[in-house]
């Protein structure tokens, strides 16, 4: 039995978000046509405009634009989703979500330890763990994760946590 104690924040919350996000096809389908359709049509323009009304101003200003485009895009869309994401949860919901957890692994179930009581997961329901730079998240659910981030962990080993809980996994599947 291993156990861990750490405190998760908004920008954690908002990390585990961006991880869905990337992982979502929609968002990457979004991308690719912000990024690459709208400036290769902008860029076909200036093209056009140069070669047949041999308007150079005219064709830096649109290849300008068809750069600037495909540049930001990807920085405005992540700002703006951030905004979304943060407009989706009430302040009742971040209270309950923020703030200091412990996780302990058993052998019939992960326990989880918060403000608001004890919580039990069957290592069966557990869908998945993944590790990213500076994230472990142990879905749940399709949406759903325990988020553990590597900076707040105050107590425990959470290298030997994460392996206890991957030989738990196998157990159990």
């Amino acid at each position: 039995m291993t156990e861990i104690e750490y405190e998760v924040r908004e920008q954690d919350l908002l990390a585990f978000n961006d991880h869905q996000l990337k992982n979502s096809q929609g968002l990457q389908k979004v991308l690719r046509r912000h990024q690459g359709i709208v400036p290769g049509v902008l860029a076909v323009l200036s093209m056009f405009l140069w070669f047949y009304y041999q308007d150079t101003l005219s064709a830096i200003y649109v290849a300008v634009t068809a750069v600037a485009w495909g540049l930001l895009t990807p920085v405005f869309l992540k700002w703006q989703m951030r905004q979304r994401i943060r407009r989706m949860y009430s302040d009742a919901d971040m209270a309950a979500i923020l703030g200091k957890y412990k996780l302990r692994s058993e052998q019939d179930a992960l326990v989880e330890v918060s403000r608001v009581g004890e919580s039990r997961v069957s290592w069966a329901d557990i869908l998945r763990i993944d590790v990213i730079k500076g994230y472990v998240f142990i879905f749940v659910t399709l949406d759903t994760a325990l988020i553990v981030p590597y900076a707040t962990v105050k107590t425990g080993d959470l290298r030997e946590f994460l392996k206890d809980a991957d030989a738990r996994l196998e157990q159990a599947a």
